[in-house]
């Protein structure tokens, strides 16, 4: 695990979840400041992260000696995902409001969150920024709990290992009923542990060398699991901990007890991100079935379930079932999982296999076209994904629902469908059928973009360029570029086609589909130069 990647994991500070929130309009200054602290702090409440940044600006704006609008600003700017914003707001407060440890811790967290950003170039220099701020926060509150753990996570991410753990430490004597401390000084004891693992496994040290590596080993686990078992403990509502003693035991090579772990972080929040293959590799479809039932009963248990986080649980009980052959009830429980997760797509795919297996070909039809709808090319994945013989059968079945839809008069559906077989065959023939159905449909840059894919598997091939002219010329915006394109293609398609015809060799179909194409081109060619 790297350094940057780590800092993700240990969701430390209440800083939340960067989420990909637009921004609202700012509401005008002029709105009574009760009206607007109450907007500001409901929208916060309710995760409208971004409405409430613009409603706590305004705030900030009409009262500006009042440094609790920017801090709030700036926490949930950060929280939507407008970093660079925050960092701003937050470096003139500080010239505003010298001093305020709340408007410093902020803009540290606000810099550690932007060093995680992708297109961050230079992580290490935010990384430095967060810790010498939170090393001056705690120059005049050395209680502050938050600045301290800053102060950990930045230096430890610099690679300062040993101040970073003294560092926890201090915030765990300092703070010993908080969770963030004793997650962090776990995280610190995990990563050792790991390290000695992989020590042990190069060197294999023999005599008293085995025995004290052996025994760092094992101080590390031990620390490691206190931490993380306190952490739970502390903060009972939080999945993190749970996640991080299943990656203790996988270290540890105990995946039953990693599983479990797994179990307890689902029935606190479904959406915890962990590797669900855990599952498929080590329990068959009724153990799995069970393990996420069970999951969500404790979840339902604990009061205030969101319908979309039931979902979660919902989908993977759903897919057990589908792998079982148990294709009634995995429909229902995919169907159930899709009305409250509308984004969860994927349940599309299963929807149309187990309606397939059951015979309800319409059914079939809708859920494929959908997902394909959705994205073709990740369809076309997940099938080329699929063990050999499956791989075959799905795509058979897709090939079927997508001839059924034509044959009923449904274009759409068969043009969609038909673009997940072209990009699984990735042939001139596939491309050309998808290009000819989005044609029809009226969907005239697809038709370009996959006569373009047909061209570059068979580019001399005079239907093809003939028809590709067509759609630039009789489809597309008759701008000079396009015109020219088409001229040209139709010039093309003309010249190949009389090579094929001067060769006696070309004969029966083949001749008669060059002929054609020459008569298309050339009448099409001369229409275009009428205009």
């Amino acid at each position: 695990m790297t350094a940057r990647a780590a800092l993700g994991l240990w969701g430390l500070l209440a800083v939340g979840a960067v989420g990909a929130c637009r921004a609202q309009v700012p509401p005008p200054a002029t709105e009574p400041a009760p009206t607007l602290r109450e907007r500001a702090f409901a929208a916060e409440r309710a995760e409208r992260f971004a409405e409430a940044a613009d409603a706590f600006l305004a705030l900030a704006r009409a009262e500006p000696r009042h440094v609790d609008w920017v801090v709030a600003a700036g926490r949930c700017l950060g929280r939507c995902g407008r970093l660079e914003e925050a960092a701003d707001l937050l470096v003139a407060a500080r010239r505003t409001f010298p001093g305020s440890i709340e408007v410093d811790t902020t803009l540290a967290k606000t810099y550690l969150l932007l060093a995680e950003q992708p297109e961050t170039m230079a992580p290490r220099v935010r990384w430095a920024e967060a810790a010498e701020l939170a090393a001056q926060v705690l120059e005049a509150a050395p209680d502050d709990e938050e600045s301290r753990l800053i102060l950990a996570q930045a230096t430890y991410l610099l690679g300062d290992a040993a101040r970073a753990r003294a560092e926890a430490e201090e915030a765990v004597r300092r703070h010993p009923g908080r969770s963030g401390a004793h997650v962090l000084l776990g995280r610190i004891a995990m990563d050792r542990f790991a390290a000695l693992l992989r020590r042990h496994a190069e060197e294999q040290p023999e005599g008293q060398a085995a025995a004290d590596l052996v025994a760092a080993i094992d101080a590390e686990r031990q620390l490691a699991t206190r931490s993380f078992r306190r952490a739970a403990e502390l903060a009972p509502e939080r999945a993190h901990p749970h996640v991080a003693l299943a990656q203790l035991a996988l270290l540890d090579r105990r995946t039953a007890a990693a599983r479990a772990h797994l179990l307890d972080a689902l029935a606190i929040d479904p959406d915890t991100p962990f590797e669900h293959r855990l599952f498929d590799q080590e329990l068959d479809w009724q153990q799995r079935r069970t393990a996420y039932a069970e999951a969500l009963r404790r979840y339902d248990q604990g009061g205030a379930a969101l319908p979309a986080k039931r979902a979660t649980l919902q989908w993977y009980e759903a897919r057990a079932l589908y792998d079982g052959g148990q294709w009634r009830a995995a429909r229902d429980g995919f169907a159930a999982a899709l009305a409250a997760k509308p984004e969860a797509t994927h349940s599309h795919y299963y929807l149309a296999l187990c309606h397939y297996r059951l015979g309800d070909l319409d059914a079939a039809t809708r859920d494929a076209a959908a997902y394909a709808r959705v994205g073709a090319a990740a369809f076309a994945d997940v099938v080329r994904g699929l063990p050999g013989d499956t791989r075959g059968e799905v795509g058979a079945i897709v090939q079927f629902l997508a001839d059924r839809a034509f044959r009923a008069g449904d274009i759409a559906a068969s043009r969609d469908l038909n673009h997940v077989i072209a990009c699984l065959a990735d042939s001139a023939d596939a491309w050309n059928n998808h290009a000819f159905l989005c044609r029809e449909t009226g969907q005239f840059e697809a038709a370009l973009a996959s006569y373009l894919h047909a061209q570059e598997k068979e580019p001399d091939s005079p239907q093809l360029l003939n028809d590709t002219a067509v759609v630039l010329h009789y489809h597309l915006p008759p701008t000079p570029a396009n015109r020219a394109k088409a001229a040209g293609l139709y010039e093309r398609a003309i010249q190949l086609a009389d090579k094929l015809l001067a060769n006696a060799q070309v004969q029966g179909v083949a001749r008669d589909r060059a002929r054609q194409a020459k008569a298309d081109a050339t009448a099409n060619l001369a229409a275009l130069a009428a205009k």
